[in-house]
């Protein structure tokens, strides 16, 4: 039979790249380097390798950019309003590809030395695709003839399953099987050509190397299996680079957090500093780099920021050190206080600043505290331990928060925990203030004094609590009456939080209920309010039938090696 060939390509790159993000955010993915390369130039170089002439590629999400680059090497652009999908891109293109054989690749995998394709006159093989034993493993092919026979295979991952890696050379009748107008998968096509007797056949190759570089992780793992110093091309981080004149410093990546944040380590100069990359959907992250340098000048210990570049969501911080306060309280007796006085000290020259002139998130009034407890009763009571908020709950809980609302008007921090003080040598700073405004105090002392990841005893908190006192002005006795009313407002909102995180796969946050109940109940007993104090002992018995002891000490999830701190529901800075 005649080998044919195949002169035309189209390039899939419409992608929201939504599992990449925070990288997508402003960067489609295909354009995205890996080796100091977008990955679209990598698949276009092969391609033209291979003899293809004309190349089509298609964009939707950040389509400027791809349209940008297709422009400046060659290649069409089809662009789509709305996403078509790896099928519907045929659409647009039928009368382009006319009667002859196309390649349909995807623009954003990373790959060396793929199977050589080969179609020929055989009328049941309506294309030849290139598959790995790497990846997912969701096809099947029939071991003799390698027909792929299922695509979506009930025992993924077993012997006898391949992965389907985006590299095909298909007839041009595939097009019969497209469906002829919206969204749809090339999938969908190669299943009903199967259903006509049309297979596609799947071919290994011998030394093929493939990945997807679709998550964080993966594409995290692709630069690092390439140059020794491949993230400083990663177009954010390069940026930053200059804008901070790092020059040739050693670019580590040490988290991402969520889908908005990535941060890196960078080591120049034998200093350490960190580079943020924010996607900014939450509007209080985009304030950092102002709110650390109002700070900074205010003289609270905070992280200098040394270059910030608005357009890539990115700035340069100085690396705030290489501890944090929850490790170093695993310390006993007078050095443990020594360090708890002096963040106390710090924290009352924070919430004692003039604040009038900052543009901050909205204060602490009724509905925010609202806020708090309905994410209590949604994420905790109700999603973690099946029950509702007690009449008698949501009435001492107001009651609560009332207490809140008459406190003196202060900056509050918002997320002051043992994980977001962190230390270099014998010097401290605070980070993660980006969410601070007008609030109540207290509710920073209690954030910190009855924090879930450490045990601190009764007799510290009640010495810590009355030197804030006497460094805000205020009586000692009149912050002691206050706080259990604080500490039970921000305990509830961390548990919702912490159940909220559980829900969603992150299981680290459920090792730090029982600690957060236990000191809900102290703080409930304190506060006299009993009704919250009997909620507290049934959510730790439940929480004990689940199998869960109470262990104090735990480590928050998630270390970062930018700092050596944790990630906590702020982030790393």
């Amino acid at each position: 039979m005649s080998v044919r060939t195949a002169r035309k390509a189209v390039v899939l790159a419409a992608g929201l790249g939504t599992r990449l993000r925070p990288f997508t955010a402003s960067v489609p993915k295909p354009l995205l380097e890996v080796w100091g390369e977008p990955m679209l130039s990598r698949v276009v170089a092969w391609l033209r390798s291979q003899g293809v002439e004309e190349i089509t590629v298609n964009a939707h999400h950040l389509a400027s950019q791809v349209e940008a680059w297709c422009a400046a090497n060659g290649c069409r652009v089809s662009s789509e309003k709305e996403i078509l999908g790896t099928g519907g891109v045929l659409n647009p293109l039928r009368e382009w590809i006319g009667r002859d054989d196309f390649w349909l690749v995807n623009g954003d995998i990373v790959f060396e030395e793929p199977p050589h394709l080969v179609l020929d006159d055989s009328p049941d093989v309506i294309g030849v695709a290139a598959v790995t034993e790497e990846g997912p493993r969701t096809i099947e092919l029939e071991p003799e003839c390698n027909l792929v026979t299922c695509w979506h295979s009930p025992d993924p991952g077993w012997s006898g399953t391949w992965t389907y890696c985006g590299i095909a050379l298909l007839k041009a009748e595939i097009l019969d099987f497209v469906k002829p107008e919206g969204f749809s998968s090339i999938i969908e096509a190669y299943e009903k050509a199967s259903m006509a007797g049309k297979f596609i056949e799947g071919v290994e190759g011998a030394r093929f190397l493939w990945t997807d570089a679709g998550t964080v992780e993966s594409y995290i793992d692709v630069n690092s299996d390439g140059e020794d110093n491949a993230f400083a091309e990663i177009s954010q981080v390069k940026a930053a680079l200059d804008a901070a004149k790092l020059g040739e410093g050693k670019v580590e990546f040490c988290g991402a957090r969520g889908s908005d944040r990535a941060f890196f380590k960078v080591s120049a100069d034998e200093r350490a500093y960190v580079i943020v990359y924010d996607d900014a959907t939450r509007k209080e992250n985009a304030r950092y780099a102002s709110h650390a340098k109002w700070l900074a000048e205010q003289g609270i210990k905070v992280p200098r920021v040394l270059a910030e570049l608005p357009d890539k969501k990115t700035i340069v911080l100085e690396s705030a050190g290489d501890d944090d306060l929850l490790s170093r309280s695993k310390k006993r007796g007078e050095e443990r206080l020594r360090d708890y006085v002096n963040v106390v000290e710090e924290l009352a020259r924070f919430n004692s600043l003039d604040f009038t002139a900052l543009e901050l998130e909205g204060r602490f009034d009724a509905g925010l505290y609202k806020w708090e407890r309905e994410l209590f009763k949604e994420h905790c009571l109700g999603g973690r331990f099946m029950m509702e908020m007690p009449e008698a709950v949501e009435k001492e809980l107001e009651a609560a928060a009332q207490k809140l609302l008459d406190e003196p008007k202060a900056l509050v921090h918002r997320d002051f925990q043992s994980t977001n003080v962190i230390w270099k040598g014998d010097s401290f700073k605070f980070i993660d203030f980006q969410g601070m405004r007008e609030g109540a105090g207290v509710y920073d002392l209690a954030s910190l004094l009855y924090d879930p990841y450490v045990d601190l005893r009764e007799g510290e908190r009640r010495a810590l609590a009355a030197l804030y006192a006497k460094k805000v002005g205020r009586a000692p006795d009149e912050i002691a009456a206050v706080l259990p009313f604080a500490a039970v407002e921000r305990l509830v909102q961390a548990l919702g939080a912490f159940g909220r995180l559980a829900s969603i796969g992150k299981k680290e946050f459920s090792r730090h209920i029982p600690n957060a109940l236990s000191n809900l109940l102290d703080a409930a007993d304190d506060a006299s309010l009993d009704a919250v104090g009997a909620l507290a002992e049934d959510l730790i018995a439940a929480e004990q039938s689940f199998g869960v002891h109470h262990h104090h000490h735990h480590h928050h999830g998630g270390e970062c090696a930018c700092h050596g701190h944790h990630h906590n529901d702020g982030g790393c800075k």
